[in-house]
C-alpha cells in the first residue's frame, strides 16, 4: 500500500469508497470503488495497475478509486482518442 498516505487519509478514503459502493450499487462508479477497496485489502492500493509506480497522494485524495498513474492514464486516454 502506498506509503505516501497517512493512516487517517486511508481511513477517509476507504469510507468514501464504501459509501459509493453502498449508495450507487450496480453503477460503474461502484464497480470502480469496489476494485479500489480490493486493492486496499491486497496491499496494492496506491500503485498503478499498469506499471506498478506509486500514485501520488494528491491524485488518490482527488480520485480515490483511481487505478492508473498520471502517465498510464494519459497513454490510455490517447489510445481511446485514436
Amino acid at each position: 500500500m502506498s506509503d505516501s498516505l497517512s493512516a487517517q487519509q486511508l481511513l477517509r478514503i476507504r469510507s468514501k469508497l464504501e459509501t459509493v459502493v453502498n449508495d450507487q450499487a450496480g453503477s460503474r462508479q461502484a464497480d470502480s470503488a469496489a476494485a479500489a477497496l480490493q486493492r486496499m485489502r491486497s496491499g496494492e492500493y496506491g500503485y498503478c495497475v499498469e506499471c506498478g509506480e506509486e500514485i501520488s497522494a494528491a491524485r488518490l485524495a482527488a480520485k480515490p478509486d483511481v487505478a492508473l498513474c498520471v502517465d498510464c492514464q494519459a497513454l490510455k486516454d490517447e489510445e481511446e482518442d485514436a
